[in-house]
């Protein structure tokens, strides 16, 4: 097993309303840029009081950079390339949203880890 050298990190933890009876929606967001050349997006939510099948829309000042499907009230996406133009160009400060249909549900702010 060989240890990468992660050349930057951006992380957003994102937190919505609290949900009364229920736990509030939560989620992370995690962008990473190896030495190797590797990129990676990973996204979980969780919590979310949605249907089955709904799909989370990520948005990154008002971009989108990924679909979540969502089973259970959570969500998970993971990818890696080594192709640099698959992921979005994410920064700090940058404001992170998730939407269900036209329904605000989770926010966040990127930072450098």
């Amino acid at each position: 097993m060989s240890i990468r050298s992660i050349r930057y990190e951006l992380e957003a933890k994102l937190e919505g309303r609290t949900g009364g009876l229920f736990s509030k929606p939560i989620g992370k967001l995690e962008r990473k840029s190896y030495g190797d050349g590797g990129e990676r997006l990973k996204i979980w939510l969780r919590n979310l009081k949605v249907p089955d099948n709904s799909i989370a829309v990520v948005t990154a000042g008002g971009m989108e950079i990924a679909e979540v499907p969502i089973h259970d009230r959570a969500g998970r996406i993971d990818t890696e390339s080594r192709d640099p133009n698959d992921f979005p160009n994410l920064q700090a400060d940058q404001s992170i949203e998730v939407h269900v249909g036209n329904v605000l549900i989770l926010t966040g702010k990127l930072y450098k880890d």
